[in-house]
């Protein structure tokens, strides 16, 4: 039982480990309109950027590997469909991490290049700025979030976590999936107060759901009936 509680305690961790590798992942100069010249002008703090989304990527990963043996006890389909949800949108965030190192590349070509060759790495930059914005703010926020709603449907039914949180999580995940369906349609932009609003409370729930698993865990009456069967 002991085991099983620093899991949960390491799940918990791990969400919040997460959320600040996720802030730390935010590059200002590549979100800019001139991230053509701010992106090279500013070298160190996209690499660090690069750097936290790689680490954001093991956090999503190793959350979904510490808990999936936990869940499945309960619903194996939902933690299955959690955990491939989970990988895939690792995958995307990879994606995203190797596009947004390109964008340093060309905009380092950018500040090197003669007037001539300017216009060419202006499309080549539009192209790999836009594809970053579907890859991140997108694809893989589609995907992370079909996940996350398997696993709070798994948690709402087994009473893992207070049911109010449980729906909280669903109705944040349903949220964010609107927010990157408005900016697929571009009837939103990504740095816009519409967007942010839309996944603020996506934001606060990882925030409480880590810091839940962290102090209190799940259910001990749920964890011990299922111990025992």
């Amino acid at each position: 039982m002991e085991i099983l509680k620093n899991k949960i305690k390491l799940a918990g961790l791990l969400i919040i480990m997460g959320m600040v590798a996720g802030i730390l992942s935010i590059s200002p100069s590549v979100d800019s309109v001139n991230y053509l010249t701010e992106a090279a002008a500013n070298f160190n703090q996209v690499i660090m950027s690069a750097l936290f989304q790689f680490i954001l990527f093991l956090m999503y990963l190793g959350f979904a590997i510490v808990l999936y043996p936990i869940i499945k006890k309960y619903n194996k389909s939902l933690a299955l469909g959690f955990l491939s949800f989970r990988i895939i949108a690792g995958v995307v965030l990879l994606i995203g991490t190797v596009v947004l190192l390109s964008i340093l590349v060309l905009s380092q070509e950018y500040a090197e290049n003669t007037l001539e060759n300017l216009r060419v790495l202006e499309a080549l930059g539009n192209v790999l700025k836009t594809t970053r914005d579907y890859t991140n703010h997108v694809f893989m926020v589609f995907v992370l979030s079909i996940g996350n709603l398997m696993l709070y449907v798994l948690f709402l039914k087994s009473k893992l976590i207070p049911k109010w949180l449980s729906v909280w999580g669903l109705l944040g995940g349903i949220l964010s999936i609107i927010a990157s369906t408005l900016l697929l349609f571009k009837i939103i932009d990504v740095i816009t107060v519409e967007y942010l609003v839309l996944n603020v409370p996506t934001a606060l729930f990882e925030i409480v759901l880590g810091f839940w698993l962290l102090l209190k865990g799940f259910s001990k009456e749920h964890i011990i009936s299922v111990s025992y069967e």
